[in-house]
């Protein structure tokens, strides 16, 4: 197992750069994973790891900008009484700073704010709503933290649900724009990178970057 993980390691490693210019047909979307304080520099679940990929989401979402695409950034947010703490330590309360998107991208802007409660952005109806609104869109982009667990949720119930309805949606994740986080038991290069590969072996589009 550990031969094959280093196999990978290897692949993607190896994977192309994509250029821009590919996304500016009028037919892509971009998704901003849970780019919000609370994971990247403030809180019990914020991590350097995860902040380090901020400059490479900021560039997307320029990039999204200049190309005119529509922009979805979902942003963890909880009541202190949310269910989702029997699993994970309290974060981003609704009405802390941990809630909000990091500053640098609400600088850029551009996108619609989706606040969740799950780990998966895609259940809810506002994000459903997005999809059905835009029926141009052949491609999304989907960046943002953490690897293994939102940005993963996510794309693979968007790939199964676009395989179910028939939708032909090419699912682009740049892996220089995602990224997970170090903790006990929570090894962040060996969750990251089996997340990468659960994803590929899913059908999801990996690139080294968009340039």
């Amino acid at each position: 197992m550990l031969n094959t993980l280093l196999n990978w390691q290897t692949e993607v490693s190896e994977l192309p750069v994509t250029s821009a210019d590919t996304f500016a047909d009028g037919k892509t979307g971009l998704v901003i994973v849970d780019m919000v304080n609370g994971f990247l520099t403030e809180g019990v679940l914020s991590s350097p790891r995860s902040a380090s990929v901020l400059p490479a989401v900021e560039k997307l979402l320029k990039m999204a900008n200049e190309y005119q695409m529509p922009v979805v950034a979902f942003a963890d947010c909880h009541e202190p009484d949310c269910i989702e703490f029997q699993s994970f330590p309290p974060h981003c309360i609704r009405g802390t700073s941990e809630s909000e998107i990091a500053e640098s991208l609400q600088q850029i802007g551009g996108y619609l704010k989706i606040e969740k409660n799950s780990t998966n952005g895609f259940l809810t109806p506002e994000f459903r709503k997005f999809l059905t609104n835009h029926p141009e869109l052949d491609k999304i982009i989907v960046c943002g933290v953490c690897t293994d667990i939102c940005v993963m949720q996510f794309a693979l119930t968007l790939k199964t649900y676009c395989n179910q309805s028939e939708r032909n949606l090419n699912i682009i994740l740049p892996v220089n724009a995602v990224e997970t986080y170090d903790a006990p038991n929570h090894n962040a290069d060996l969750c990251g990178m089996m997340a990468l590969q659960f994803m590929a072996q899913a059908g999801i589009t990996l690139t080294k970057e968009i340039d």
